[in-house]
């Protein structure tokens, strides 16, 4: 019997995310296809894992598979399998900017490039959403490791597109902007302030004001508005742009390196823009302008909207990637 095991991590993941669904996508490709001799499990505690490795039940050419890679979590595995001298093959996915691209000063995060390095070594394979990415990683680490472990790979975001459909329809959209998050700067606070100030007619909804939702009443709120305003300080795989997507609303994004194909260009921002209150006093009536365009016109977008899902699903959220590297499918 055959193991894929997916390792998510609480401190890190949270119900809501994709690493937590990889599991049951891989289970039902498993037995739709009636794959036999196949055992597909999601641990969250590592001590499981450990105990599996004292008793045995680990063999040769099970499969791990770490859904954020920042965890040490392959470490620890990479050094039992090494210990009871079982061979199996780890996979890791990573789903933003390493520090050991060296992007931030060398001594806030020097440890951490050490342990990204360690993971990057223990790891068979290394996946990242795009070339942005990887291009970013790859020269840092080729002396260590060989260039076909670090790939570009889909990741499986297409279990979002059947639970989006229930909220897509339920809703006529309506002259609202969401702020989707629970916390938000002062200045983004800002920028509201001077937009409500400036335009009477588009309601601006702080979704989370009050206290964290359930994600379907969050859902909920984003599928009645036209747009999302999300700030991102960076760039990331862009699940909850796809789900904004999906649901029929414009995610507003600085413009960002590595959101280039993820947002279309339309529903980018300079991210100079919302910098700093100095930068944004400066560009507040462009940023203001451009929120306003989207709301207003956002009928002529709705056919950005969907040809840029369909973009994204063949080329950054269709499972058959992952399904083909396990399996040879």
């Amino acid at each position: 019997m055959r193991k894929i095991i997916v390792v998510t991590d609480n401190l890190i993941a949270n119900t809501e995310q994709w690493e937590t669904h990889l599991a049951s996508v891989l289970q039902g490709y498993v037995e739709s296809t009636n794959l036999q001799n196949i055992h597909i499990e999601q641990i969250t505690d590592i001590s499981i894992l450990k105990n599996y490795f004292d008793t045995n039940q680990i063999s040769e050419n099970d499969t791990f598979i770490f859904t954020n890679a920042w965890s040490p979590n392959a470490t620890y595995v990479k050094h039992w399998s090494e210990i009871c001298k079982v061979k199996v093959k780890l996979i890791g996915f990573w789903t933003h900017e390493a520090n050991i691209n060296g992007q931030k000063p060398l001594h806030a995060q020097t440890w951490r490039k050490f342990s990204e390095l360690a993971s990057f070594r223990c790891l068979d394979k290394s996946y990242f959403i795009s070339n942005y990415y990887k291009e970013l990683v790859q020269p840092l680490v080729s002396k260590y490791i060989y260039a076909e472990r670090v790939k570009v790979i889909s990741y499986p975001l297409d279990y979002l597109s059947l639970e989006m459909s229930a909220y897509k329809d339920s809703y006529y959209k309506q002259n609202i902007i969401v702020f989707p998050w629970s916390k938000y700067t002062e200045l983004h606070e800002q920028i509201v302030y001077d937009f409500i100030r400036a335009y009477k007619d588009i309601h601006v909804l702080f979704a989370q004001e009050r206290k964290p939702l359930e994600r379907p009443l969050l859902l909920d709120q984003i599928s009645k508005a036209k747009l999302a305003f999300l700030p991102y300080k960076s760039a990331n795989i862009g699940e909850e742009i796809y789900e904004c997507l999906l649901l029929g609303t414009i995610p507003l994004v600085p413009d960002l390196k590595g959101f280039e194909n993820l947002v279309p260009a339309e529903f980018r921002y300079p991210p100079e823009w919302t910098e700093s209150i100095y930068s944004y006093c400066t560009h507040a009536p462009d940023l203001i302008s451009k929120i306003r365009n989207l709301v207003v016109n956002y009928d002529t977008y709705k056919q950005v909207i969907k040809d840029h899902l369909d973009y994204l699903y063949e080329h950054y959220y269709d499972s058959e990637q992952i399904i083909k590297e396990l399996f040879g499918n």
